[in-house]
């Protein structure tokens, strides 16, 4: 049945509004708001109508942008246009905007359609095509129809159009399927149709759009987990590889392509993510493994954790693979950046330390053990470090102070331990700095402080080259180069029974002495000018290069903390002085009478001389108090142990405090 509309009298109350403004009772409001909206845009009721269309470009990206919606959308016009076909009518898809993105209708209307502008690219919002069911449509976000003299557009008046609004799931405007054709064929059910057709659309464009979703988040999940350091493998309940990132297929020598499917027992050997049984166990510990594939043995961290399906019942399990060889190169990659002395770091020229020099270089050719021997300040580490540096800088440099470790804990520090060895350790175990310092350096400091109990096992790791972990009983194969280094006799020290002689020996095998700083007294005036410029630009000071008379007077003292005690020394007069000048006066006030044998008792003046000074000083800072009583404690004595009996601390906290401060050699 026809929709009951009086066309006359929407015609006459159209005629009254255009003549006199006169709004009747006979059309609904939203078209009667349409029109006054129209009429105060100064939109011509009686014009031929044409309404404008976007170019070309402008089309092109509109159907890019509206891919979706038109994937969407036209096989339900489609499926309209079939029941209309033969009744004069077309159907529309526009945009938010009201731009035309596709028209379906019978060849027969085609022309009819083009006269009244219904082509791809046309606007048919109200602004352009004045009251219509489209433009409606856009401003109500509901359905309606517009019949006949409805239309402000009189060019439009022999028209009947039906449209309904496509919303996304939170009422966002995606367009608007409209059905347009003849007045005397306006229907009810058209436009139930129409409205039926967007929500089926709109269903579709949630569900598509939920799909999206669920893809961009599964695309976001796979590249962050394909871009993680580490594996992950997961398994369903028999084993079989239901997923692997990149970094897991390359830890287990396979493609992602390849593991798919495959029960992971195929691809590492081993009670490793599955139990004895070859199935996911009920719980899961960090644990360390050694890991077989098909072609390699692999050291690897596994951590796994059970897939659970909401009843709480095992789906699978995930695991994630660490590949600690690769860990432990990169955790020293970043170690490595404070392991910078090279040759050329080595400041002198006196023939005693270019001697030392020349039989480094020699060392650092090889890989045999090196044994440093020299007092405290000389600079052994630094020696050290530039061996290490010539040809092995991209490996791991290890250094270990034997002093400065408890005799219960030395063991498990070098050699690692495995979970549960004894109270108060981790319970995933924890690796020793021998492997740490695999296919690199390790450097044993103060060598001749190591307990005799720990000397047995380091000559046994020396011998074998490996070492199993404390509570462990896996041979590790290790590839470390040793270099040692004392400031002891250490055959003097086997004389005593303090050092084993079998290791010595071992040790022994590249012996260099580092000269003190006494026997080389033509380099103090190198160092001297290369510590002034270091510590003022460090300081921002402007120091005047130091006289002649001043370096003489250093070369008088002895220096029995070396190197280092000269530096601080230069340091401590450059923070001090009030001028821009270090005299022989300033030197000889804070230099301590290093010729003479103090005991800490008689040093305390000394040492109260130096907190007075600086407690006078505004804002005092008692960090910095410590720091420079240390200094002092450490230039007047090259043992640490007399050093710390002077400061009245304990030899391990004198270390645990220099380590603060970074005294160390």
């Amino acid at each position: 049945m026809k929709i009951s509309a009086d066309f006359e009298m929407i015609k006459k109350t159209w005629e009254d509004f255009v003549v006199s403004g006169n709004v009747g009772h006979h059309v609904r409001k939203p078209i009667i708001d349409s029109w006054l909206r129209c009429q105060q845009a100064g939109l011509d009721p009686r014009a031929l109508n044409r309404t404008p269309t976007v170019s070309e470009e402008n089309f092109r990206k509109r159907l890019e942008q509206n891919q979706l919606l038109l994937d969407v959308s036209i096989p339900f016009m489609v499926e309209l246009q079939e029941f209309v076909n033969t009744s004069g009518f077309s159907t529309t898809l526009t945009d938010p905007n009201g731009v035309i993105l596709e028209l379906i209708c019978d060849q027969a209307i085609l022309k009819e359609a083009f006269t009244k502008n219904l082509v791809r690219g046309s606007i048919w919002n109200e602004h352009m095509a004045g009251t219509n069911a489209t433009g409606l449509a856009i401003d109500l976000l509901q359905p309606i129809q517009v019949i006949g003299a409805e239309h402000y557009y009189e060019c439009y008046h022999e028209l009947t159009c039906s449209a309904a609004p496509i919303l996304d799931a939170n009422g966002k405007l995606l367009g608007v399927m409209d059905m347009a054709g003849p007045k005397e064929m306006a229907y009810p059910h058209t436009l139930g149709m129409v409205v039926a057709a967007t929500k089926a659309i709109s269903r579709q464009l949630c569900i598509a759009e939920s799909h999206r979703q669920v893809d961009l988040t599964n695309h976001y999940l796979r590249t962050l987990i394909d871009s993680m350091t580490d594996g992950v493998v997961a398994v369903d309940l028999k084993g079989k590889i239901i997923g692997i990132n990149s970094q897991g297929a390359k830890i287990l020598k396979t493609t992602t392509f390849e593991s798919y499917g495959k029960n992971i027992l195929e691809i590492m050997d081993g009670e490793t993510i599955l139990d004895h049984n070859g199935d996911v166990p009920p719980s899961f510990e960090e644990k360390d493994k050694h890991i077989i594939t098909k072609s390699k043995k692999i050291n690897c961290l596994i951590n796994s954790k059970l897939i659970l399906h909401d009843n709480g019942t095992v789906a699978g399990a995930v695991a994630t693979l660490k590949d600690l060889d690769k860990t432990i190169q990169v955790s020293e990659k970043a170690k490595r950046k404070g392991t910078r002395f090279t040759f050329d770091d080595i400041i002198g020229e006196s023939s005693e330390l270019l001697r030392s020099v020349h039989l480094s270089q020699i060392a650092a050719k090889g890989s045999a053990t090196v044994l440093l021997e020299g007092e405290s300040g000389t600079g052994k580490e630094m020696f050290a470090q530039a061996i290490h540096n010539a040809h092995q800088s991209d490996q791991p440099f290890i250094a270990i102070n034997c002093a400065g470790i408890p005799e219960s804990l030395i063991e498990s520090v070098l050699f690692g331990y495995e979970e549960g060895s004894f109270t108060g350790a981790s319970k995933h175990g924890k690796i020793g700095k021998f492997e740490l310092a695999r296919g690199g350096t390790i450097f044993l400091d103060e060598i001749g402080e190591m307990p005799l109990n720990t000397q047995t096992i380091l000559l046994r790791v020396l011998q074998e080259r490996y070492i199993q972990r404390i509570g462990g009983n896996k041979d590790i194969p290790i590839d470390v180069r040793v270099i040692a280094a004392t400031n002891k006799n250490l055959a003097e020290e086997v004389k005593k029974g303090r050092f084993r002689q079998d290791l010595y020996y071992r040790l022994n095998v590249l012996q260099i002495n580092i000269p003190p700083l006494r026997k080389r007294k033509k380099d103090i005036p190198i160092l001297a000018e290369f510590f002034l410029r270091d510590i003022t630009q460090t300081c921002g000071k402007y120091i005047e290069p130091l006289h002649p008379s001043t370096i003489a007077t250093m070369q008088e003292y002895e220096w029995p903390g070396n190197v280092r005690q000269f530096k601080n020394a230069i340091e401590q007069a450059v923070n001090f002085t009030e001028t821009n000048r270090i005299d022989n006066y300033f030197i000889a006030s804070y230099l301590p009478n290093i010729n003479a044998e103090l005991t800490p008792k008689e040093n305390l003046p000394v040492q109260q001389k130096i907190i007075e000074t600086l407690t006078e000083q505004p804002n005092v800072d008692l960090k910095n108090i410590e720091l420079t009583t240390i200094k002092k404690a450490l230039a007047l004595f090259s043992e640490r142990k007399k050093a710390a009996e002077y400061l009245g601390i304990s030899r391990s906290t004198l270390y645990r405090k220099m380590k603060l401060y970074h005294l160390e050699d």
